[in-house]
């Protein structure tokens, strides 16, 4: 946990309250579960925004909109703390002001639990994860924009390098959008959209993937320059035709354990001229490269500990 940022989410809790705005926090306990038994526990007001969707029985893994206002100030402390000690675990945490009691914002936010997409499907959608969460505003239409933070004021998260990350500040919450006879999701999203969320959350998969593979080399490289080093070179795979997550693995480990000079090498070059297109084969073919391709530099991690 790092100390400026606790700082600043308290800082922040308390300009609300001067302010007389009413402060939440939103957690996504599929990456905290069970955290509603705690808030029940401490008699803290929060709602499900699972509640009226067809994921209602499963309040342990619920996103939750937890009320900050009204607290005693001991208990305030304790929430908040308790809180982003989860969100600097898991990217789980953002908190938002709104001028709308607990409910009422809890049943707008509510309306985007899915979203519809082109080919007449909904899919189910967790923009609450802090992971999805800018991309998710990033990709949408003005008013689409306009109609999901209806009822906010501002709009901040932890992001996946430990800063606080501001997405939204105004002086005045738009009107929420007139749902009584909605029967569909209130936002489509068109499949340049639906793209965009998708490769929003492919370098988090593989990187999920590669800290289970070199679980102690991914833990010594600082979390920035992890994610963007994947990032970058998962677009170099796929622009060879490495489109699937075992093969990408097998590739970022030659770029991880080179810091990426071993994709220049020209034996790894020729290779990705025609690559095998199935794993075994991939695999046996990375395994085949003479050594100087997996000694052409030294590890990531290595680089950070010799600098």
């Amino acid at each position: 946990m790092r100390p400026d940022s606790v700082s600043a989410l308290h800082g922040w809790v308390r300009a609300s309250l001067e302010r007389q705005r009413l402060p939440y926090l939103l957690l996504d306990s599929a990456q905290a579960e069970n955290s509603h038994l705690t808030l029940q526990r401490w008699k803290v007001p929060y709602a499900s925004l699972f509640e009226e969707t067809h994921e209602a029985s499963l309040p342990e893994i619920a996103p939750l909109l937890i009320r900050l206002s009204g607290l005693a100030p001991a208990m305030l402390e304790k929430v908040c703390d308790w809180a982003e000690k989860l969100g600097y675990g898991a990217p789980c945490l953002s908190w938002m002001e709104s001028p709308w009691p607990l409910l009422e914002l809890a049943r707008h936010l509510r309306q985007f639990h899915a979203v519809g997409l082109s080919d007449q499907q909904q899919m189910m959608l967790r923009w609450y994860d802090t992971r999805i969460l800018p991309f998710w505003l990033a990709c949408l239409e003005p008013l689409q924009r306009e109609q999901f933070v209806a009822g906010l004021l501002s709009l901040q998260y932890i992001n996946r390098f430990g800063d606080v990350a501001v997405l939204l500040e105004v002086d005045t919450a738009g009107a929420a959008p007139d749902t009584a006879l909605m029967d569909s999701p209130l936002i489509h999203l068109d499949d340049a959209q639906y793209g965009m969320l998708v490769d929003a959350g492919d370098a988090d998969t593989l990187i999920s993937h590669l800290r289970r593979v070199i679980t102690d080399e991914t833990n010594d490289t600082p979390p920035r320059l992890l994610y963007e080093f994947v990032a970058r070179y998962q677009q170099r795979a796929l622009a060879a035709g490495i489109d699937d997550l075992d093969r990408q693995t097998q590739y970022l480990l030659l770029a991880l354990y080179t810091s990426g000079a071993g994709i220049e090498h020209p034996d790894f070059i020729a290779l990705m001229q025609d690559p095998p297109t199935s794993i075994e084969s991939f695999y046996e073919a990375m395994q085949a490269l003479h050594d100087d391709v997996w000694e052409a530099g030294p590890p990531l991690w290595g680089v950070q500990v010799e600098a």
